[in-house]
């Protein structure tokens, strides 16, 4: 298994995971466009390709070089503070190849990048309405705290255009 920051080949990839990962969760209720995913991925590559860089995106691949999971992160001031924290924007791998490490070795790629730019804290938040507790026990083991939650709050019924 190998971690390594994602580059512009990994793209087509990762939409299409994205894709599965979104029919996954709660989001599947939201519109996927693939070309704002490849858009937004291709900015997270660009910001992140320099050692000052405030965005990472971390591939996990499998013995044979197949991606099978990532995380998009960034650092950023604190809104009341100057600290930097580190906040993971998104964090998935493929359902059958959870369990093999893979989860928790981009994560501690993230922890070091994030380190290695003086975050004082990496925040993590679970929003994808699936295997809560699940995500609960794993993030408690590594030491996170469980500081709050997540709501949301339809304001209109969300049906995607595929209906």
């Amino acid at each position: 298994m190998n971690i390594r920051f994602a580059t512009l080949e990994d793209v087509p990839t990762f939409v299409e995971m994205g894709k599965r990962f979104h029919e996954l969760t709660r989001f599947r209720a939201y519109d996927y466009n693939p070309s704002r995913v490849a858009d937004q991925l291709r900015a997270v590559i660009h910001t992140g390709q320099n050692e000052k860089g405030t965005h990472c995106f971390f591939v996990a691949e499998d013995s044979q070089g197949q991606p099978i999971g990532g995380l998009i992160g960034c650092v950023e001031k604190h809104f009341f503070s100057d600290q930097l924290v580190a906040t993971i924007i998104h964090y998935d791998v493929l359902p059958e190849k959870r369990m093999s490490g893979a989860g928790l070795r981009v994560l501690a790629a993230f922890r070091k990048w994030a380190e290695n730019r003086g975050a004082v804290e990496l925040s993590a938040g679970v929003n994808s309405g699936v295997e809560l507790e699940k995500m609960n026990r794993f993030l408690q083991r590594l030491g996170f705290l469980q500081t709050g939650g997540n709501y949301s709050l339809p304001l209109i019924p969300i049906t995607t255009s595929k209906q």
